[in-house]
């Protein structure tokens, strides 16, 4: 990973921070029961990142959960102050989710997607240009 970085972030107590090297290979917004209750709110905001542009600093505790396609999505969040900072899921194993809002500056978050749509709180606004899917889109042909 080069000296410069695209972003970095980090968990509200300091203990664990990460670097970002690049850009995030997709944005998006998740309105599934699990991203909402894992955030307390309406929805969870992610970067996907290939796992070798991500440095992380700092120990972790995880909570794995089985998604509609089976594939274990685990969740990792500091032990201390317990904020969610970036998940990983067995479908997609070279990339890591980083939540956005433990981005020191996200100004370049533009979610690309919004999934489970289905499952979005009214009150939970949204932008309507973005593409939104009721459920996850199927996987891009490859």
């Amino acid at each position: 990973m080069s000296e410069q970085s695209f972003a970095s972030g980090g968990c509200l107590c300091g203990k664990v921070t990460y670097t970002l090297a690049n850009e995030p290979a997709r944005m998006a917004q998740c309105h599934c029961d699990h991203c909402r209750r894992s955030t307390g709110t309406g929805h969870m905001s992610l970067a996907f990142f290939k796992k070798e542009d991500v440095k992380i600093a700092g120990q972790t505790s995880s909570y794995t959960t089985t998604a509609d396609d089976g594939a274990q999505l685990t969740r990792h969040f500091c032990p201390d102050c317990g904020s969610r900072l970036f998940g990983t899921n067995t479908s997609a194993p070279a990339i890591i989710s980083i939540a956005v809002g433990c981005v020191d500056n996200s100004s370049w978050f533009k979610p690309q997607v919004i999934v489970y749509n289905k499952k979005k709180p009214v009150w939970d606004c949204m932008d309507e240009s973005i593409k939104t899917f009721d459920e996850m889109p199927p996987p891009a042909p490859k």
